[in-house]
């Protein structure tokens, strides 16, 4: 049976203020006349576990309500169920986390009340994801989706960094003050980036950015001309910049105004194969599950959001 709305809330997200909020999103879901079920998240993994589920169970409509990292979960479990299901899955978004990167680039309401409308009104837009293959810290090949960005090397510091730290004072402020510590304990990395199968980058990098959305790091516009439907990442090199440079031009990246600086170069691509002689770390959606040697790919028109 084709049954409406699964609701998957974490209520750790956001510092657990999901949780203490989830009572009060409830009532005006409610209010607005959508028709739910809801499952809370336990732990890690679960988010992934319980869209697979529902998607089998004949929910073609779920609802995240948390932050980017619960989004990218529950991707990942409807990409466990079969091609034909799949496709018949649209995914809402209540925006709930410390980032919140990737609903600015696809437009959708932070707001929560405007966030709701968009699930009533209806409106879908079919986006492109990215598939990474990566070592996990046990260095087992591992494969997993990404609707916003994979960056090596920096971004990754920075995200475990995060994910180990306090959210309380928010998105903004938690990745602010964990990119900053990071610049001064972070050490450039040798890597070798191979575009397509045919263009190689032997280079040290501050970062490598593999983009699908625009933003990350709670609000730093990195890919400023990235779009979710080309069928193409766009993909920024930060070449080998001393801390001094990269602290200069911080608050360009939030602007998007950073693409013009020397020593950034922004190329395009449908796969990309990163390795390195050093341990560099992988962020992806604002997790960090792995590290170097990647193989990114996109695949296009993947799944459909409301928007």
């Amino acid at each position: 049976m084709n049954k409406q709305i699964m609701a998957i809330v974490n209520p750790a997200s956001s510092n657990g203020k999901t949780g203490r909020r989830w009572p009060e999103l409830n009532r005006l879901m409610q209010k607005k006349g959508l028709v739910y079920e809801s499952i809370l998240t336990n732990g890690p993994g679960d988010a992934s576990k319980i869209a697979r589920r529902a998607v089998e169970d004949g929910y073609r409509i779920i609802l995240s309500v948390g932050g980017d990292g619960t989004l990218n979960e529950i991707v990942n479990g409807i990409f466990e169920v079969n091609d034909e299901l799949r496709k018949m899955v649209t995914i809402g978004v209540l925006s709930m986390g410390t980032g919140g990167d990737f609903v600015r680039t696809l437009q959708i309401p932070k707001d929560i009340d405007k966030a709701i409308d968009c699930v009533a009104g209806g409106q879908k837009r079919r986006i492109d994801l990215g598939m990474v293959t990566f070592l996990n810290p046990n260095g087992e090949k591992n494969q997993r989706y990404f609707c916003n960005i994979a960056d090596i090397g920096l971004g990754g510091d920075t995200a475990a960094r995060v994910n180990r730290t306090t959210k309380v004072f928010g998105g903004f402020i938690s990745f602010l003050y964990s990119t900053i510590i990071s610049l001064f304990l972070y050490k450039n990395k040798n890597i070798t980036a191979v575009i397509d199968e045919k263009i190689e980058r032997i280079t040290k990098i501050t970062t490598l950015v593999i983009a699908n959305g625009q933003y990350f790091g709670g609000g730093m516009k990195i890919a400023p001309l990235a779009r979710t439907d080309d069928a193409l990442f766009d993909i920024l090199f930060l070449h080998d910049m001393s801390k001094t440079k990269l602290l200069f031009n911080l608050f360009k990246v939030y602007k998007g105004k950073h693409l013009a600086v020397k020593g950034v170069e922004l190329m395009r691509g449908k796969k990309v194969v990163i390795t390195s002689p050093e341990e560099a770390l992988l962020e992806l959606d604002g997790e960090q599950p792995g590290k170097t040697p990647l193989e990114i790919e996109i695949i296009p028109g993947a799944i459909e959001f409301f928007v």
